[in-house]
């Protein structure tokens, strides 16, 4: 359905492991297959709010240009996996978006020969950066007007996946593939479902929007408006360490029923440009497509923040969804309070152990 760097060229284990190395936490998932549906065999998160409150005092281009979960990623994910009782040692992990390329082109019809030359020839056009220092993937995704070939085009810095090779490595783990984690969300979220629709992921560092049509990533966007941004202006704002500041995120959230309450005052006009932002998207694609998107579905962190899915509702007029990437997942009844609670904050990692199965 969506592209992936099969780098190392391994088979399918027994058990599929998805682990997603964010900007302050690693969440793993553990899947294995029963009578052809996906089982929830594991799954854990750590989250480091040393590393956070750290980053919250320094520039973003700094913080871009940091090791992976701030150089402790290899000893973080053995002491998680050790602790969690994990079992496989192959699996998938998760690029940031933020650090790679993904764009749609559009190519005349053309034997599948002639096309690989001829996306390699325009690779040149969309990639900002020389080629000969990223990889390279590409899937087709659709027709477009007249005919047209609709690519799917990413590119991944090579050290960027040689960084994550390392840890694996050092985590005494077997890098199966790598891929970017907009398209592990999109699988564990969407999933092959025609209805065209929005994904956004307010993170750490930004905030990802992403239409996916057809169970494919159309457009991807990026606003710098991030999970850290709320939490740092909510700390300046009152006057209270980054600590308690996320902790009033979390807990109170936006109180859209009290339109004098502080902190809604405070974040409101952040999440305004993140809605903006959101709506162009939205009529972008419209403008090309003329498909009308009929849901926005929400994961990661801030997707439970209270009072933000009806914030959402008072600025689009779609169906708010809090994603739930276990919808095609076996588990047990008890687990059902997590991950009703817990589930949207491992889109990625359960989007990278759901590839291993597909």
């Amino acid at each position: 359905m969506v592209p992936s760097f099969n780098i190392f060229g391994l088979g399918k284990p027994k058990n599929y492991l998805g682990i997603d190395i964010g900007t302050l936490s690693i969440k793993i998932v553990e899947l294995s297959s029963e009578s052809g549906r996906p089982k929830l065999e594991n799954y854990a998160i750590l989250s480091n709010y040393g590393l956070a409150a750290k980053s919250a005092i320094e520039d973003i281009a700094v913080q871009k240009s940091q090791k992976v979960f701030g150089g402790e990623a290899a000893v973080m994910l053995r002491r998680l996996m050790k602790e969690a009782g994990v079992g496989s040692r192959d699996t998938n992990m998760s690029i940031p978006i933020f650090s790679s390329f993904l764009t749609v082109m559009e190519l005349p019809a053309m034997p599948e020969a002639e096309l690989t030359r001829a996306i390699q020839f325009e690779a040149k056009k969309y990639i900002p950066v020389p080629l000969d220092i990223v990889a390279i993937d590409w899937s087709l995704i659709g027709t477009g007007p007249g005919g047209k070939v609709v690519v799917l085009l990413i590119a991944i810095p090579k050290d960027l996946i040689n960084e994550y090779a390392a840890v694996a490595k050092d985590a005494d783990l077997k890098l199966m593939t790598v891929e970017l984690e907009t398209i592990s969300a999109a699988r564990a979220l969407v999933g092959g479902d025609p209805v065209p629709a929005v994904l956004m992921d307010i993170g750490s560092r930004d905030t990802t929007i992403s239409i996916v049509d057809g169970g494919s990533i159309r457009i991807s966007h990026s606003v710098e408006t991030s999970g850290e941004d709320l939490t740092r202006i909510l700390a300046n704002s009152l006057g209270v360490s980054w600590k308690r500041a996320e902790e009033l995120k979390k807990q109170n959230g936006l109180k859209m029923e009290d339109k004098a309450d502080q902190i809604t005052n405070i974040l409101v006009p952040l999440l305004d440009a993140v809605s903006g932002a959101t709506q162009n998207v939205i009529d972008l694609y419209y403008a090309k497509t003329q498909k009308k998107i009929e849901k926005l579905i929400i994961y990661g962190g801030a997707a439970k923040m209270p009072g933000f899915v009806d914030y959402l509702k008072s600025r689009f007029k779609l169906d708010i969804i809090i994603g739930n990437p276990f919808s095609r997942v076996v588990y047990p009844d008890n687990l059902e309070p997590i991950i009703k609670d817990f589930g949207h904050e491992f889109a990625v990692a359960a989007g990278l152990a759901l590839k291993a199965i597909q």
